[in-house]
């Protein structure tokens, strides 16, 4: 009985499944420093299997809800477990991927986190776009929805405006205001 084996040539060249574009960094110890959310900063740091997420200095706003969307994003693609906790400073919060034999784990990390950096950006920038049409309106209204200045007189000269005051003296007792 003769047995046949076939041995693949070794230098076969695989196509990428995909293709990761971040502003990322490269720390001295090793750790990925992303930059490209407008809000949190990302740290991934290969060596403990952990996912950090930092405030921006310049955040504006509480970011705990785009720290808590993405760590529930990558629980639902399976990289991490369905918790998150506090980190050593205030504002930052981590949890740690799972490792994997079939898969590199950092690129499935990588992959996964860019997918809910772009879904997000979009996001951001319908609100941000809607926060500037509404301040555009009010600073700079068009010819229709603005009269000029002495048109129309304020609610307070107006007879029903007049109508509406709290008389100027009021007369306290038994509890009662007047």
């Amino acid at each position: 009985m003769t047995i046949k084996i076939t041995i693949p040539p070794l230098n076969i060249k695989k196509e990428p499944q995909a293709k990761v574009t971040l502003n990322a960094t490269k720390t001295l110890d090793g750790s990925l420093l992303i930059d490209d959310h407008q809000q949190v900063d990302i740290v991934i740091i290969p060596k403990d299997q952990r996912i950090l997420t930092m405030p921006k200095p310049s955040a504006e706003k509480d970011t705990f809800d785009y720290q808590k969307a993405l760590f529930h994003s990558l629980f639902k693609a399976g990289v991490t477990g369905n918790f998150i906790e506090g980190g050593t400073s205030f504002g930052v919060v981590e949890g740690r991927y799972y490792q994997s034999s079939e898969v590199n784990s950092l690129q499935v990390v990588l992959y996964e986190i860019e997918k809910f950096i772009k879904r997000t950006q979009q996001d951001e920038d319908v609100a941000l776009d809607y926060d500037q049409n509404i301040e555009d309106h009010f600073t700079d209204p068009t010819p229709e929805d603005s009269t000029e200045y002495g048109a129309i007189p304020p609610y307070q000269d107006t007879a029903a405006g007049r109508e509406d005051r709290v008389p100027s003296t009021s007369y306290y007792g038994y509890g009662y205001s007047y």
